[in-house]
């Protein structure tokens, strides 16, 4: 890619406000903690500003104190709802990237640190089979209530609001940091770099950033729950350990930033460590913007109107009821398991991981070689349909077993809603121009589903904000109901609209270079920066990866597959002559094969029988058809008998 930029600096931006002229100057980067951005509010969508608040004020004295009085208790609503005993997958085929790509934006745009001494702490009901097994009743869950603008929370007319710790922009902070402190420490100041350790990771927290050296006093604060664990790597945010395909994120565009660096120093040798730095920072952000607004939302149902630039007017600030609520969605849809592969989509020596083994576990990366495994298995594994389903190893196991660190996901989103003050969910309905609903039945067509909801909240109108969006039907072709897709629309529409410099309003990026980054996918930027040669283009789909390789350059082999949903046999109707003997392979949601059958030539549209072995357990499976340099693929659903 040539770089091509405007060097001329306009001494003078004028900006009309109201009556009087303005003049301010040109800025050509964005600022680490999101300031300046917009010259009219220079706080919007800053590190340490206050979040927005888009619903009826729900706190119970209407003041402070945490909302929901009237609801049932967070682990009974856990236990009642979110049990998750069998795996269900998402029926549109989505990758475990689409909630990994969600959790790093989501770490990208939004940060509320625990408050240091108020706790909401959960009761947990007695005889819970995991909590409280001998129903002693003295049992609680612990959680800190948010950190909050100490200026607010002093009246009715001046509510507690809460703060935003990061810029709440797509700039990625999550690389660099939201504060000049990490910021500096990430550097290198050499060549606009940022420091590495060995295998091209995130440094360690250690005065060389490797993981065998002392640790360094300076390092930035990462969170890291356990005291045992002394080394941890460092990234622009402090979440960045939580889980390796996180990390792996993380790590993917710390590659990219030092590759942007590489190339820019070919095309401009005079440029110092700060131009190359920066350029190569605004160029990721970008990359970022364009993955998230043109790959990853609309693979989600999520379709925005077209850019139509910059409106200083909109504030790009993170609603309360989105980061309390709306975005906590990809809860629901995370896996039990990691998958670790190799190259050849084989399993690694060291076998897959549990995600409850895999939390703040540096090690985890560590013993596989890198980041590649997981950014190779995970694009085989369909991610858990968006339900009020939720793993074990979020519901009972987050952070460790219970009484020894273990955590419930559920019960403390449902706890974070009223700690943040938010309404019922029928009021944040009314709050963004929906109808309520009337009846349970209503919220959800599913009866099981609705009965549930009922015996667990008896009235629609008390149901938590986080739960009915979870519960809701999903609208047509889309991963989200109506509310949860409300609220996500508008927040990013806002971030990408109430942004300067997002990338195709930046007038220091060249139309070649908006196009550039335009036409990038996740998979190119994987490609890049890691020795991977089997991942498929669409990496929020979830695909097999052995025949990837053939169908990048092969003619799509047409052909469909039914019934479908299936029980002991699948038919194959064929949109063309096979002309030479074909292979048909059929594999599950995780990319393991479960059959493989040679069929011969056939010159009629007669359909192909495949007998499904009675054991095949229920679920998404995916059939292949390869002869010669064609191959075709489609999904079917196995049904037991």
């Amino acid at each position: 890619m040539k770089t091509v930029l405007l060097r001329m600096y306009a001494p003078f931006i004028v900006l009309l406000l109201g009556s009087a002229l303005y003049p301010l100057a040109a800025q050509e980067y964005r600022a680490i903690d999101g300031r300046d951005n917009n010259f009219l509010f220079p706080g919007w969508g800053a590190a340490g500003v206050q979040v927005t608040t888009a619903t009826t004020v729900g706190y119970e004295d209407g003041i402070s104190e945490p909302a929901g009085a009237d609801r049932p208790n967070p682990r009974f609503i856990s236990n009642m709802l979110f049990a998750q005993n069998t795996l269900k997958d998402d029926p549109r085929g989505l990758s475990a990237y689409a909630w990994a790509w969600g959790q790093f934006i989501d770490h990208d745009i939004t940060l509320t640190p625990d408050h240091p001494s108020e706790s909401m702490d959960i009761s947990v009901p007695p005889f819970d089979v995991f909590f409280d097994p001998a129903g002693t009743g003295t049992v609680s869950i612990p959680m800190h209530r948010s950190v909050y603008d100490p200026q607010t929370g002093t009246g009715v007319d001046n509510p507690r609001v809460h703060l935003n710790a990061i810029t709440a922009y797509i700039d990625a902070s999550a690389v660099y940091g939201a504060s000049e402190e990490r910021a500096g420490w990430l550097r290198t100041f050499a060549g606009g770099r940022l420091k590495v350790s060995t295998g091209n990771l995130p440094p360690f927290n250690t005065t060389t950033g490797e993981f065998g050296a002392p640790i360094d006093p300076a390092a930035p604060a990462m969170a890291m729950p356990f005291p045992f664990v002394q080394h941890w790597f460092v990234v622009g945010d402090e979440r960045g350990n939580e889980n390796p395909f996180l990390l792996a994120m993380h790590t993917l565009f710390l590659r990219e930033h030092n590759r942007l660096c590489a190339e820019l120093a070919a095309e401009h040798p005079a440029w110092t460590d700060e131009q190359l730095y920066q350029q190569a920072r605004k160029l990721v952000g970008a990359l970022m913007q364009a993955i998230a607004y043109e790959e990853w939302l609309p693979t989600l149902g999520v379709r925005l109107p077209p850019y139509n630039g910059y409106n200083p007017y909109t504030n790009p600030g993170i609603m309360n009821v989105f980061a309390a609520a709306a975005y906590r969605y990809g809860h629901s849809t995370i896996n039990n398991v990691l998958l670790r592969m190799d190259d050849n989509g084989a399993p690694m020596p060291q076998g897959d991981i549990l995600l409850k083994d895999a939390f703040f576990n540096p090690e985890a990366t560590l013993e596989v070689g890198g980041i590649e495994p997981y950014l190779i298995g995970m694009s085989t594994l369909v991610e858990q349909d968006f339900d009020c389903q939720v793993i074990d190893g979020l519901r009972n196991f987050l952070f460790g077993p219970p009484g020894a660190g273990g955590l419930d996901l559920v019960a403390l989103n449902i706890n974070r809603g009223r700690d943040r003050g938010l309404p019922d969910f029928n009021t944040v309905r009314a709050d963004f121009g929906l109808a309520p609903w009337d009846s349970f039945e209503e919220l959800v067509s599913d009866p099981l589903m609705s009965a549930s909801l009922e015996m667990v909240y008896q009235d629609v109108n008390r149901i938590d904000p986080w739960v009915g969006m979870l519960a809701e039907d999903h609208m047509a072709d889309a991963l989200f109901g109506e509310t949860a897709m409300r609220i996500i629309e508008q927040q990013f529409l806002a971030l990408r609209n109430g942004d300067r410099f997002y990338y195709e309003n930046d007038p220091w990026l060249s139309l070649e270079e908006k196009a550039w980054i335009k036409s990038n996918r996740l998979a190119d930027i994987i490609r890049r920066n890691c020795p991977i040669t089997c991942l498929h283009d669409e990496v929020f789909i979830a695909q097999p990866l052995s025949v990837t390789r053939t169908v990048a350059t092969a003619d799509a082999l047409p052909f469909s597959v039914f019934p479908n949903p299936a029980q002991g046999r699948i038919n194959l109707r064929m949109g063309q002559e096979l002309s030479s003997e074909a292979i048909v392979r059929v594999t599950d949601s995780y990319g393991r094969e479960v059959l493989r059958r040679k069929i011969a030539p056939a010159f009629g549209a007669e359909a192909i029988s495949i007998d499904l072995d009675s054991a095949l357990p229920a679920g998404l499976y995916r059939v292949s058809v390869v002869m010669d340099n064609q191959v075709g693929q489609q999904s079917f659903i196995r049904m037991l008998n």
